[in-house]
């Protein structure tokens, strides 16, 4: 079984600035939950895993099939290296997007001796005993990114899945002035981002009896994938596509690759929504492309820690721990439901490559080829 144990009582090879950057306008509290109508918000009580450290904390990490999922884990990593005096090793196991190896290492993150799991699920269902059988010996597990299908963990770190969905949906519909033909280009099939994000956007969908879904597709997160499925699709609807509900970033430069090589020019290219990626957003404004970005930051990666220290102290954590998402469109693309914090052409960054994530929060100078901690082998 290969693990990746980092030493926290290491040298950090490059850990860049975390100063603010563009992405990060808003600042505040979640709107998920200030804006959440609801008094009974759910909250655990975590008294019973509080234990004094240094701590050994095991990350199952579905894989790394992606940039945003590189970040992510370099997030986590950063943080944990900022809680040294805390943590005292942090063990990273590397499912290749499989799920029996996923179930694999979480026993044997357990059987090392983990204090507290941190478990990103690859799908939903495959995962889901063995983070129950990890609950049920006494070993906390937070969940981030992507969650299991029961409710047997502590907490779920994530930015808002079901925001997300409806946010996508919502300036859709009100591009398209409630009537016209979608596609929906989704992530990978049975993961938790996309089939939350996609079920949001359907409670907002079904509503518009006018706006017809041409097609659901799949890109595994691709954005090679991606450009292959919508040349099918553009293939089969052409023109008749009125905009693309894309529940990712990753994805969308595929997508619009796709329309330009179908003869598609500037101006031409329906409206698509993205998260995260650069690229996209580069392509929006030499394209003309309206464009919706809706951030699903991958410094979560961090967050997880942060909430996982708290798990280890008994503070209380809510089942659900959102952070902040960021909103912006492309100029004049603003709706009357969604209203920007920023629009696109000041979060791109036009110089940085295409797989740029502008949501990570590791700062200006980070680069993911070269970041690394050194510890002893």
């Amino acid at each position: 079984m290969k693990t990746k144990i980092i030493g926290m009582f290491t040298s950090l090879a490059l850990l860049s600035s975390t100063a603010p950057t563009l992405a990060d306008t808003y600042a505040g509290v979640p709107r998920t939950f200030l804006f959440n109508p609801s008094l009974d918000v759910c909250f655990k009580d975590t008294s019973q895993y509080k234990k004094d450290g240094p701590y050994v904390i095991g990350f199952s990490n579905a894989g790394l099939g992606d940039s945003w999922r590189v970040v992510m884990l370099h997030s986590m990593e950063k943080a944990a290296f900022e809680h040294k005096d805390q943590i005292k090793q942090l063990l990273i196991t590397d499912a290749g997007h499989d799920d029996a190896k996923q179930v694999s290492d979480i026993q044997d993150l357990i059987s090392r001796g983990a204090d507290l799991l941190v478990v990103s699920a690859n799908t939903e269902q495959a995962v889901d005993p063995a983070v129950s059988r990890a609950m049920e010996r006494g070993i906390p597990v937070v969940m981030v990114d992507r969650r299991v299908s029961s409710d047997n963990f502590v907490t779920f770190v994530t930015a808002s899945d079901a925001m997300m969905g409806r946010l996508f949906a919502q300036w859709i519909v009100e591009k398209l002035h409630g009537k016209g033909n979608i596609v929906i280009l989704g992530g990978q099939a049975g993961s938790s981002p996309n089939e939350l994000r996609v079920k949001a956007a359907m409670q907002v969908l079904n509503q518009y009896p006018d706006i017809k879904i041409l097609d659901t597709v799949y890109s595994d997160w691709s954005p090679v994938k991606g450009k292959q499925v919508m040349q099918a699709v553009i293939s089969k609807y052409g023109k008749d596509i009125n905009a693309v509900l894309s529940t990712h970033g990753l994805q969308t430069p595929g997508s619009i690759e796709a329309f330009l090589e179908a003869g598609f020019k500037p101006g031409e290219i329906p409206p698509h929504t993205t998260s995260d990626v650069n690229g996209p957003l580069q392509m929006a404004l030499k394209y003309k492309v309206p464009m919706l970005e809706v951030g699903y930051p991958p410094a979560m990666g961090g967050t997880a820690i942060d909430v996982a220290l708290k798990v280890l102290a008994g503070a209380q954590v809510p089942c659900t721990y959102e952070i902040n998402a960021q909103i912006a469109t492309t100029d004049g693309d603003e709706t009357p439901s969604i209203r920007p914090d920023l629009h696109i052409k000041d979060m791109v960054l036009p110089n940085s490559p295409a797989d740029m994530l502008v949501t990570g929060g590791m700062g200006p100078d980070y680069n993911p080829t070269t970041f690394k901690i050194d510890y002893p082998q």
